[in-house]
């Protein structure tokens, strides 16, 4: 697997989307989460998928890589909560956090992060935000260029080291 020290290329994260929607057919706990979650990454396979090399030549290179660099946090994190919902698992142990934390509620912080993804993806291939992205019947709200700049100073701690293997 690549390091987020590496650059990421789209083929890995659509890889590690893909290889995260067959192991949710197999989750036994938080199917419906799980489901949801899938769902989203569903929407940036897609994307990730039919983008041409034009496209990928056209994108500022920098930006393309803080948004691989968070979707591979997303997608590498979820695929660590699917193994655990695969196992029967509910609950889960954070690095430097004490408490083992439900493995629903990751599933929901992480697919909260999803429109963030999405419309940094539409910002680095001029893509037009489409407002109709909504869950709940709301609607999701819109990013701007500084979410590039906020994405630049959050911590990148790599996503494999996140989750602890307690073997519960």
């Amino acid at each position: 697997m690549e390091s987020p020290g590496v650059p990421i290329r789209l083929g890995s994260i659509v890889m590690l989307i893909k290889y995260g929607m067959e192991r949710a057919e197999m989750v036994t706990s938080n199917k419906k989460a799980c489901a949801s979650l899938v769902d989203d990454l569903t929407i940036i396979h897609d994307i990730l998928s039919s983008t041409n090399e034009e496209e990928k030549q056209k994108a500022e290179n920098h930006r393309l890589q803080l948004v691989m660099n968070r979707l591979y946090r997303i997608t590498t994190r979820a695929n660590v909560l699917f193994d655990r919902c695969a196992s029967g698992k509910t609950t889960i142990k954070i690095r430097n956090f004490l408490q083992a934390t439900s493995i629903k509620g990751e599933l929901h912080r992480l697919q909260s992060e999803i429109p963030k993804a999405l419309g940094m993806l539409c910002l680095v291939f001029h893509v037009k935000q489409m407002s109709g992205y909504s869950r709940g019947g709301v609607a999701l709200p819109l990013v701007d260029e500084t979410v590039f700049n906020e994405e630049e100073e959050q911590d990148l701690e790599p996503a494999e080291e996140y989750y602890v293997d307690d073997d519960d």
